[in-house]
């Protein structure tokens, strides 16, 4: 049997008898027959796909969706409906939150194999999300296409994401455990790490703490106007302790698209410019760590997944002018 778990809701109770048939003993099939008792059931089950009938009593399918993408982004979505209401299917789809439409009645191999290229998004998006797989990523040492094929491996052997890139040569054993501890930094606050590279010490960040909590800035904002410490061994330090690159943000045009992907309010609030788009990653640009916290309200509010670079205090504050000047 499979570990996955999917999630079928529909006011029919003949469509979902009907759907455990098909996907019993594949997968582990869950029921609903209407949105809230679908959302309680996802509170209380790692579900990784859900079918959900589009027009149902009280809470449509697209609406359930919406409402399952602010607590489970990793989850796919795919909408079961027997209407032509094109409108609704792109919203949902420019929105973000479905991954694929089926239509009722509908035809067995077709619905097979939308839900097993589902589980395959599901796999890969909860990996890239993994913490240390997120930083092979995110550093260049696997791609894409190397994730993709562990994951096909993992299909067919109970072995971690880490253990099948080692043992296939994807990596060395050296940039798993360089991937483990970064795992570990990234949870780092700017100040933890700047005292490890030696660019302040104990006393500096404890006077730019006690000055943050009186004006309510930003900790690298204080440092660098009190003469703490200054940009490039921020920067420097930033980007070696956590391994990203640095970006100059005056490659970057005002006019950018990817600009438009964040609000200004989370752009203000998390000082972060998105400045790339690469497939279903938005690449972003800040002076500081970010949080998980900060990472996973970015993720949620745009869609995307967020890869990280680094870049100056002073050109990330006039980038958020120039991007978002209201």
């Amino acid at each position: 049997m499979s570990t996955h778990n999917i999630l079928a809701i529909d006011d029919e109770v003949a469509n979902l008898d009907a759907l455990k048939q098909i996907f019993n003993p594949d997968y582990n099939v869950f029921s609903a027959t209407n949105g809230n008792d679908a959302l309680t059931i996802m509170d209380q089950k790692d579900i990784s796909l859900v079918l959900a009938d589009q027009r149902m009593p009280g809470m449509t399918g697209v609406e359930l969706m919406k409402k399952t993408w602010q607590k489970y982004p990793d989850v796919t979505r795919i909408i079961l409906t027997g209407y032509a209401d094109e409108k609704v299917l792109m919203d949902s789809i420019n929105m973000g939150h479905v991954y694929g439409f089926i239509t009722k009645p509908w035809e067995t191999e077709e619905i097979i194999e939308t839900v097993k290229e589902g589980i395959e998004v599901y796999e890969r998006n909860s990996a890239s999300r993994k913490p240390h797989i997120r930083a092979l990523l995110s550093t260049g040492v696997i791609s894409s296409e190397q994730l993709e094929v562990a994951l096909k491996v993992q299909r067919d052997e109970r072995k971690s994401i880490g253990e099948i890139l080692l043992e296939r040569g994807m990596i060395s054993k050296s940039q798993l455990d360089m991937a483990m501890e970064l795992r570990e930094s990234k949870r780092k606050k700017l100040g933890e790490v700047l005292m490890e590279f030696g660019a302040i010490s104990p006393d500096v960040l404890e006077m730019a703490h006690e000055q943050q909590r009186r004006e309510e800035r930003r900790l690298v904002e204080i440092l660098i106007d009190m003469r703490y410490a200054d940009e490039e061994s921020i920067l420097s330090c930033y980007a070696t302790q956590l391994g990203i690159p640095i970006v100059s943000l005056s490659q970057f045009s005002g006019e950018q698209e990817p600009a438009k992907l964040l609000s200004p309010k989370l752009a203000y609030k998390h000082y972060v410019v998105p400045i790339d788009v690469v497939g279903r990653v938005l690449v972003v640009a800040t002076p500081e760590p970010l949080s998980d916290e900060a990472r996973s309200e970015i993720e949620k509010g745009t869609g995307y997944r967020i890869m990280v670079s680094c870049s100056s205090y002073r050109d990330i504050k006039r980038a958020l002018g120039q991007y978002y000047p209201t």
